[in-house]
């Protein structure tokens, strides 16, 4: 349906969109070329010349399995050559002053990334993770910092030793993985690692 569009509006419109797109960081946007409602170009509007641009543009995005849009771009005047359906009646525009989309960008927020992951009873190989990297070096912070990096964390936010576990939980080293079976050894109750 035609709208009535300033081409200081449009303008402002790509610019805010642009803006948009640049601050996106943990979302997932996808653009859709010439985008359809039952085989016909998406119509500008929801109902006969009301909810015209980003309401359509909404509505079309969440048939999709998107939250909203974020932006889109007009088709002006192709409903003769190319007719336009409205989205919520499936009423056809074939006239000459029909709009549609020429693009829609749809948005849907990732899932949120943890900061932190906790593990309990940290293992290494199959066995309790020891609390030194090497014999006796490279102990407490360095040993859980290893653990965490090889998990894929920056480093190891904070730790809680478990002493004396060896002889009934054998502990084995992050470093060279030799297993430490006395009862002197330590091991960690819990890592939390963190980026």
């Amino acid at each position: 349906m035609k709208t009535i569009h300033s081409t200081l509006l449009a303008a402002s419109a790509i610019f805010f969109s642009a803006l948009a797109f640049s601050g996106a960081a943990k979302a997932d946007d996808q653009s859709f070329s010439n985008p359809k409602v039952g085989g016909q170009r998406l119509d500008l509007c929801l109902n006969w010349g009301s909810g015209c641009g980003k309401p359509a543009a909404d509505a079309w995005c969440v048939t999709k399995g998107f939250e909203t849009s974020v932006g889109h771009v007009v088709a002006n005047d192709i409903g003769a050559m190319t007719p336009t359906r409205l989205i919520t009646t499936g009423a056809v525009c074939d006239q000459g002053f029909c709009d549609g989309f020429a693009q829609v960008t749809c948005h849907k927020t990732a899932p949120p990334v943890p900061a932190m992951q906790v593990f309990v009873k940290p293992k290494q190989q199959g066995m309790r993770l020891d609390l030194c990297v090497n014999w006796g070096e490279g102990c407490g912070q360095p040993a859980a910092n290893a653990f965490c990096k090889a998990k894929g964390w920056d480093h190891a936010a904070s730790y809680a030793v478990a002493n004396n576990i060896g002889q009934f939980v054998p502990t084995r080293l992050i470093g060279t993985g030799a297993v430490c079976d006395q009862d002197f050894c330590d091991g960690f109750k819990v890592i939390t690692c963190a980026n």
